[in-house]
């Protein structure tokens, strides 16, 4: 996440420029500059992220864009400042604003000397990083962007479930009865069937399930497996189509003339290619990781309604999607978690598929029993942590140090990067509004219940929300909090008598990920009582996490934080 910190710095210079209060004299032209300083940085943020995102940074690289991160900081700090008086300024009624200004007159001429002196000092601060680039070599130009292999690896990653063995499945059995009922309707329609659930909870295990079974397929004419990802292109897609329903009846050599001639061909006409292909035929089409409902307004009048009870099935994270009013007749089918002796038994298979039985180890049930619980119900990561895990030859010291490791082993080691990389494709697809929300949410400790009312509030509070169009600040913040709900990032826990979220929770695993982003993005410090040798405080947040046990040796920088008589939240 490179450049939300940096837009709401922007947003909030430009509330400052649009601002009458005299306190601006001066200061103007210097806020002016600050507010092309931050959009400069918020470009150089963006390309690292581009070139950089999902792939290991040389120390160059991650020092210069830790400099333009920490200067961001510091510009937050003048910002906050300036807002302070500024408001204090307002605060005051018409009848005192005179007797203020002229009270206060030498006081706002060294606030304005102050604050222009910072900005001069950040100006310095910046050409200099930017020099250092120059003088050393753009440490951005030697990385080479990712999107490609990002999609080329889903792509793969996905359409190796339909490789996978039947007993590797666990709590699917509803699903496949339910998808396999719709899928052999009598419905003549052409029928949506949308799968919907976190990323990494069994969709596309349970559609690829029904896609290879030859009972289903003989019950169509043609039948395509599609993987869409977030950077499809539609020709692409259409091309695909194409190219699946002839590859059971052609030699390698046509499909590869057919590829060629299909190259050529622009949207129109693969539009016409499918429609007359499609025309008397049943089909079943599978569009695997769809993220919006563009796609579907896209090629909808290439998949024809002959009456001869064709099926698509989508598999999707965004609720949106799922819920779509597609036209035709339609089902959703939303995965839930596996259960607590489903998620041990899919545990068991992998983390001791070595031992008798599959069966846990004495010693090390209490430590396993953790780490599925941390899981919660999620099959990607109970896969993963079990398969890594297996490696581990049951020494318990080893599978403690996973436990109270849980966090570096998800963001560093390759055997579980595969949980990483797909969670981080949600996360990465929010807008920059929504990932501070949800970054705020790992303030709180793990399994916290945040009540709505208060996080939505207290969102307002820092600056999250951005209104307009006459709405109010708490109304968008609760958009927002629908919006990560419906992207299955925030777990609904408790609901109110009109179905509405009244408690909600961060699932483990996610918060786990997100964490190093929290603090690589300056983001929050968050405090357990374990300093380390030379750690710092250098950011606008902080959440101590101590179990009510007192503290009195703080990492460098924070005991000036900790002296500040911060009120409890009353969250219950």
């Amino acid at each position: 996440m490179a450049s939300p910190g940096v837009d709401l710095l922007i947003g909030k210079v430009v509330t400052l420029l649009e601002n009458e209060a005299s306190l601006l004299a001066n200061v103007r032209d210097e806020l002016r500059e600050l507010q092309s300083e931050l959009e400069s940085m918020r470009s150089f943020l963006l390309d690292a992220e581009r070139k950089f995102q999902q792939t290991q940074q040389a120390e160059c690289q991650r020092t210069c864009v830790s400099q333009v991160r920490d200067t961001a900081l510091e510009i937050e700090e003048i910002i906050s400042e300036f807002n302070y008086h500024m408001n204090k300024q307002k605060a005051s009624t018409k009848f005192n604003k005179f007797l203020y200004q002229a009270s206060h007159w030498p006081n706002n001429l060294r606030v304005k000397h102050k604050i222009a002196t910072k900005i001069q000092k950040i100006k310095k601060i910046t050409s200099a990083i930017f020099d250092r680039r120059q003088r050393y070599g753009d440490p951005l130009d030697k990385g080479l962007p990712t999107q490609v292999a990002d999609a080329n690896w889903l792509r793969n990653h996905n359409e190796s479930s339909l490789f996978l063995n039947d007993n590797d499945h666990v709590g699917l059995e509803d699903g496949k009865e339910k998808l396999r009922g719709w899928l052999l309707s009598e419905e003549r329609q052409r029928m949506v069937i949308s799968i919907g659930g976190m990323g990494g909870s069994g969709k596309t295990t349970l559609v690829a399930n029904a896609f290879k079974n030859q009972n289903i397929k003989q019950h169509f004419d043609y039948c395509a497996w599609i993987t869409v990802s977030q950077t499809y292109g539609v020709e692409d897609i259409l091309r695909a189509m194409i190219k699946e329903f002839h590859k059971t009846m052609m030699s390698e050599e046509k499909l590869k003339k057919l590829s060629e001639d299909l190259s050529n061909l622009a949207y129109r006409l693969l539009l016409e290619k499918l429609v007359n292909y499609l025309q008397s035929k049943s089909y079943l089409v599978v569009l695997d990781d769809v993220w919006t409902t563009e796609l579907w307004k896209q090629i909808t009048v290439a998949l024809q309604n002959g009456m001869k009870g064709s099926r698509v099935v989508l598999t999707t994270r965004e609720e949106e999607v799922a819920l779509f009013g597609f036209g035709t007749p339609s089902q959703v089918y939303d995965i839930r978690p596996l259960t607590e002796n489903e998620a041990w038994n899919l545990f068991s298979k992998k983390a001791f598929s070595k031992c008798p039985d599959q069966s846990c180890p004495p010693e090390l049930r209490a430590h396993a029993l953790q780490l599925v619980q941390k899981c919660e119900g999620l099959p990607l990561a109970i896969v993963a942590l079990g398969s890594f895990l297996s490696t581990k030859n049951n020494m318990e010291s080893e599978w403690r140090r996973a436990l109270n490791m849980l966090s570096w082993e998800l963001n560093n080691n390759p055997e579980l990067m595969i949980v990483k990389r797909i969670l981080l494709l949600s996360f990465n697809d929010l807008p920059y509004q929504l990932k501070h929300c949800l970054l705020y949410c790992t303030i709180f400790p793990e399994d916290f219940l945040m009540k709505r009312k208060k996080l939505i509030r207290l969102w307002v509070a820092e600056g999250f929300i951005q209104v307009g169009d006459g709405s109010e600040p708490e109304e968008v913040a609760d958009m927002n909090l629908m919006e990560l709900t419906h992207r299955s990032l925030l777990k609904v826990v408790n609901r109110n008598p009109f179905g509405r979220p009244k408690a909600c929770k961060l699932h483990d695993v996610l918060r786990e990920i997100l964490l190093p982003i929290v603090s690589e993005e300056r983001f929050c410090t968050i405090y357990r009582g374990q300093a380390r040798n030379g750690q710092q405080c250098k950011t606008p947040r902080l959440s101590i996490q101590l179990n009510n046990q007192r503290e009195t040796t703080f990492p460098k920088g924070l005991s000036k934080v900790v002296q500040l008589n911060i009120p409890k939240l009353g969250w219950n």
